[in-house]
């Protein structure tokens, strides 16, 4: 939900204000009106550069989480102690970067050279005073001319896969027809090269000393002095954001405070001379929006926020979908064995995470559980088809099947398969039908399946509530019509809260003619009564729909849009149906593979020896990869369907703007990131 605000006008005596600003910094409740005149930017650019300065030295000490350095004093550190840190460091980071950018020159020199080995450009030269030059070449090892060796004084230095180096000696001027890219042998050698490394790496271990000497001494007052100047820059836009009049003594301030912190912010009025008001936001106001839902709702939060904030006038649609999206992404993986390792392994990191990452595990957790439904509802796990896992119709069964509402004469044709082993379901069921028939399999297959000992142990039990690929198909499609229902629902409390209930009508009679068609189709209007009823039910879906569409139109305008709305409507809804087969494709699609990389891998063990190792590679490998592109699949849908299909259908309009109080951190008790 979207906690209400109310809007609070402050009138302070000038000499008053900067201590009434710090008491409610400390408070921090309330979310200042800015003042589209003031160019905040310019006002504090200056504030500005210093914090990005600020930060860029603080990101390069601080690598490697570096804690505050014990006995160091941090209390109201001396600007010129902070500027001479910030020249320092700065100094220092052009130096590391100098050297880093000798290194990969050196490297990049070093790996030019390696195939022509350790020579120095003067050992090139010694030729020239009898007239000889030597040329360097390199060429595709395809390109190459034997015959080069036959005109030329021409000597193989390194060949590789696809190149080969050699050199060419010749007199000086003398033109030497080589189509080979010439190679310029520098001057400098492999083993300088090796030795100026060693330089270059002994004055980076230096420099890393310095930075690390300086991070324990700097990090501390710069991490202070942050503090002290985001507090300044939070104060500095307070007052940009202050009327100032009666010739600048009176001072006027405005802003948002949610309806459950006004008791904090009125017992710390009571002792302050100002003049305040509070009041509800108006119709042409902007209050910001905080979000407050159940513990379960909050877990989702998250996820709302990656597409847009509801405006304040809205319903918050966190708590609405939450539900849905939990049964999506466990439709969408469909393996209960996925489903127990998102709970493990979010419990596990929960035992160490930070505290601000903990309720995206526990959303994990909640990923988890709703996998294990799903998992065992299509019946799988990790990759095992718990449906197919063998049908045997044993003496126990025969018992069972007695005590239920089987009639005697069938459960007398089923003794004849005591003992019989099927492999499948569909195999089990199309035997029992030859015995007792298809209308009684139909009827009792429940009891049939539930009854029949499983291949796999303690399976037997819910086996029965396993639901074939045809009905998930149909699950799918079942579970999206709610969703879209609901939130035609939804619609009308949201227009309701907005505009008022007669602006909703026209969304009322689609939600009472979808129902009832729904209700007709399942025969519920078959009576000659209620036949009466669904007429009549119609008839007021139609007058809402086209007559009391656009309270305050014309006839003639509500009817035409009625018409407009209607087409879109049908085209729209049968459309946002087909658009949740998605979740029973992606659910299917991974359980097949599942079944495959199972398949495959328990093939590897035929292989003597070592089968086992490759059986266990193949396998964690296979679940894997399909465990993260079932899960990447099962966030990606399951969003698309909350954006698109729900928040079209409930109205969403969003836009709103977030909660953003006025805080002064207090030094003494935290410490800047």
């Amino acid at each position: 939900m979207i906690l209400p605000m109310i809007k609070y006008s402050f009138i302070i005596f000038h000499k008053d204000y900067d201590q009434f600003l710090g008491k409610l910094g400390e408070l921090g409740v309330l979310d200042v009106i800015e003042r589209e005149d003031v160019n905040k930017e310019e006002e504090l650019s200056e504030d500005t550069r210093e914090m990005g300065r600020i930060d860029g030295v603080l990101k390069m000490l601080e690598k490697g989480d570096r804690p505050a350095a014990a006995g160091v004093q941090t209390a109201n550190p001396d600007q010129q102690a902070v500027l001479a840190y910030l020249e320092e460091a700065e100094a220092l980071e052009e130096q590391q970067k100098r050297l880093e950018t000798l290194l990969e020159e050196n490297a990049k020199e070093t790996e030019r050279l390696k195939p022509w080995g350790d020579f120095s450009s003067s050992d090139l030269e010694r030729l020239k005073p009898a007239g000889y030059e030597v040329r360097l070449f390199k060429c595709n090892a395809n390109r190459f001319d034997p015959e080069w060796e036959n005109q030329y004084y021409l000597f193989h230095i390194s060949k590789t896969e696809s190149t080969i180096h050699f050199l060419v000696i010749r007199k000086i001027g003398e033109e030497t027809a080589i189509d080979a890219e010439p190679v310029d042998p520098g001057t400098a050698s492999l083993s300088g090269l090796q030795t100026e490394k060693q330089q270059l790496d002994e004055e980076m271990v230096q420099l890393r000393d310095k930075l690390v000497s300086l991070g324990d001494n700097a990090v501390p007052v710069l991490r202070e002095y942050r503090l002290q100047l985001s507090n300044r820059m939070k104060l500095s836009e307070v007052y940009l954001d202050t009327q100032k009049i009666s010739d600048n003594r009176l001072m006027v301030l405005e802003g948002w405070v949610p309806e459950d912190s006004t008791g904090k912010l009125d017992s710390v009025l009571e002792n302050e001379a100002v003049v305040s008001l509070a009041n509800p936001p108006m119709h042409d106001d902007s209050p910001p929006v905080k979000l407050k839902n159940s513990r379960f709702s909050r877990l989702f939060e998250p996820i709302s926020k990656l597409f847009d904030l509801p405006s304040y006038g809205e319903l918050d649609l966190t708590p609405y979908f939450a539900p849905f999206f939990m049964i999506f992404f466990g439709f969408c993986l469909g393996d209960a064995g996925y489903g127990v390792f998102f709970i493990l392994f979010g419990s596990l990191l929960k035992l160490k995470a930070k505290k601000e990452l903990r309720p995206l595990l526990s959303l994990a957790q909640v990923f988890g559980i709703a996998t294990i439904v799903f998992g065992l509802l299509s019946g799988t796990f990790f990759g095992i088809n718990l449906i197919d896992s063998g049908y045997t119709i044993t003496e126990s069964s025969i018992a069972s099947y007695s005590n239920q509402s089987i009639p005697a004469n069938d459960v007398s044709a089923l003794q004849e398969f005591e003992g019989q082993y099927f492999k499948s379901r569909e195999e089990f069921l199309d035997a029992t039908s030859q015995a007792i028939g298809t209308a009684s399999v139909e009827k009792y297959q429940t009891e049939l399946i539930r009854y029949a000992e499983a291949g796999i142990p303690f399976v037997s039990s819910f086996r029965h509530l396993m639901q074939d690929p045809l009905q998930m198909f149909y699950l799918s499609i079942l579970i999206g019509g709610v969703q879209i229902l609901f939130g035609i629902f939804v619609k009308v409390l949201n227009i309701t809260r907005r505009r008022g209930f007669r602006y909703a009508l026209s969304t009322v009679g689609w939600l009472i003619l979808i129902i009832s068609v729904i209700l007709n189709s399942l025969g519920l209007f078959d009576g000659v009564y209620t036949g009466y009823l669904f007429y009549g039910l119609l008839a007021i879906s139609g007058v809402f729909i086209l007559i009391l569409n656009k309270p305050g139109a014309g006839i003639l305008n509500r009817i035409g849009s009625g018409i407009w709305d209607s087409y879109g409507m049908v085209t729209g809804f049968f459309g946002d149906i087909l658009s949740y087969i998605r979740l029973f494709a992606l659910g299917i699609s991974s359980a097949i593979l599942g079944f495959v990389f199972n398949d495959i891998s328990l093939q590897l063990l035929d292989i003597p020896y070592i089968g086992w190792f490759f059986f266990l590679v193949l396998l964690l490998f296979g679940h894997t990869i399909n465990l993260f592109m079932a899960t990447l699949g099962g966030f990606i849908h399951p969003m698309r369907l909350t954006f698109v299909e729900f928040y079209k259908n409930a109205g969403f309009e969003g836009g709103g703007r977030k909660y953003n109080p006025f805080i002064i951190n207090n030094s003494n008790l935290k410490e800047s990131k």
